[in-house]
């Protein structure tokens, strides 16, 4: 009995061993590669983005003077924040899509100057 206790406690340790606990946790790439679950406003507001990039773009045309886009910076706010707080951020910049003068880093993209804002600073870093 004391001998499948033993065998069963190291079992469990050495199958368990590969997760990081606390803090480190972030930083294991096994887990970093699994997809979050995504909500059904998620899931509805991506399919939005998708037809707005994918149809109605092509129609009209683009006309944001950030990059990345505001529809493209909308749809990695939702990822990477949630529906709630990607929503209230591509709005924000929605909001401050215009013409004026851009105090921060500004990048050219084909000849054309765009303001450089992107929702995902810290994985382009």
């Amino acid at each position: 009995m004391l001998k499948t206790l033993i065998f069963f406690s190291f079992f469990c340790m050495e199958l368990f061993s590969f997760y990081p606990w606390g803090k480190d946790s972030a930083l294991c790439t096994r887990d970093n590669n699994i997809k979050k679950q995504r909500s059904f406003l998620e899931k509805g507001a991506q399919g939005f983005i998708y037809i707005h990039q994918n149809f109605i773009t092509h129609i009209d045309g683009p006309r944001s003077s950030y990059f990345p886009s505001s529809s493209s910076y909308m749809k990695q706010a939702i990822e990477r924040y949630g529906f709630l707080q990607g929503y209230l951020m591509g709005c924000d910049r929605l909001l401050r899509e215009n013409k004026e003068k851009w105090v921060y880093m500004i990048i050219e993209i084909d000849g054309e100057l765009c303001k450089y804002d992107p929702a995902k600073m810290d994985k382009l870093l």
